[in-house]
């Protein structure tokens, strides 16, 4: 007799097979499923947030921010915390305001990421630092780009091994 786990495995696989059937390989998977409503930004917004995003992790031979749907997070994080939120609105404004192409937001980002104190670094580094957390916070950022698949013990974490990073 088979376990349940098995049970459970080809249940699965017979249900997902025909929506799969349907897709091309190319099309990420995350996308098979109706996009959820927005809760906090306006369609424009959360499309811009996405496009700066990949510019901060864009695809490559691994699934990019948006790929992993970094700002529905963002979007889900706003919503939940009225000062994020308000932080979010001013960025993205912000970038409105340095033009509406992915090149004008990465001399921006550019900008910003030379820059301290000034509004564009503070810009910047919400971007970038949210961008990070919540990629890395997915299963194509954990899996897929760091390979991570949750079976190892570390005995102990030694950290960052660069001379230059140690205390």
């Amino acid at each position: 007799m088979p376990s349940r786990r098995k049970a459970l495995q080809v249940l699965s696989a017979a249900t997902a097979a025909p929506v799969l059937a349907q897709h091309q390989h190319t099309e990420p998977l995350l996308q098979i499923a109706a996009a959820p409503a927005l809760r906090f930004f306006t369609r424009e917004e959360h499309t811009r947030l996405g496009a700066l995003m990949d510019l901060i992790i864009p695809r490559t031979a691994t699934p990019g921010a948006s790929d992993a749907r970094a700002h529905w997070l963002a979007d889900a994080d706003a919503a939940r915390n009225a000062a994020l939120g308000k932080r979010w609105k001013e960025t993205l404004a912000w970038f409105q305001s340095q033009g509406s192409s992915a090149a004008e937001w990465e001399a921006a980002l550019t900008r910003g990421s030379r820059e301290t104190g000034t509004e564009a670094a503070r810009h910047f580094k919400l971007l970038k630092d949210a961008t990070i957390d919540y990629y890395y916070s997915t299963r194509d950022g954990l899996q897929t780009e760091l390979g991570w698949n949750a079976n190892t013990f570390l005995p102990e974490f030694k950290g960052c091994t660069h001379p230059e990073h140690q205390v």
